[in-house]
């Protein structure tokens, strides 16, 4: 008798191992055991069935004999993967005599790449400043025909940009960013 209740147990044992967890969508009983993402990763878990090994004694004609048997089980598993980092927002400044022509007069905030490309036949640069006061930024004289830039975390506001060289500004290298 007490074969007889271990072989019909044994079964219901892995039988619910097998089944998966409360169909209620209870969080607590379906993330039990899964440690929570920080901020810039995500946890994705997906069910996969495994093999496992099950190995019984028996007794056949008189002798205990071993029996192998493989069983399907389901098995969660999970992984985490990290959030892509977004690229810099990028915002091109040709140079020329005399004025400035932005790729956008508008962008978003965050971290930014301000390239100035010198189209024009003397030296320029580059100064940027928030409106309202902040950081002046700027590259160094930039040749014709040459590249500089400029990185920075902008928020949202207006910014100047200007060539600081003898009457550069006032001859028209003066215009305004909107970020917002």
């Amino acid at each position: 008798m007490k074969k007889l209740t271990a072989l019909l147990i044994l079964p219901a044992i892995f039988l619910l191992a097998a089944l998966p967890g409360p169909a209620s969508g209870s969080s607590q009983a379906v993330n039990a055991g899964v440690k929570p993402a920080s901020a810039s990763t995500t946890t994705v878990c997906s069910w996969q069935w495994k093999r496992k090994k099950v190995i019984r004694w028996v007794w056949r004609q008189g002798k205990k004999k071993r029996v192998v048997k493989y069983r399907k089980v389901r098995v969660r598993v999970c992984r985490t993967i990290p959030d892509p980092v977004p690229d810099p927002i990028r915002l091109g400044v040709k140079a020329y005599e005399f004025g400035f022509t932005l790729s956008a007069i508008e962008i978003d905030p965050g971290d930014t790449i301000i390239e100035l490309n010198n189209q024009g036949e003397d030296d320029h640069n580059l100064h940027v400043q928030r409106i309202d006061g902040g950081e002046e930024l700027a590259t160094p004289d930039t040749g014709p025909g040459q590249l500089d830039r400029i990185r920075l975390t902008t928020t949202p506001g207006i910014y100047r940009l200007w060539c600081s060289l003898p009457t550069h500004a006032e001859r028209g290298m003066d215009t305004n960013l909107t970020v917002g």
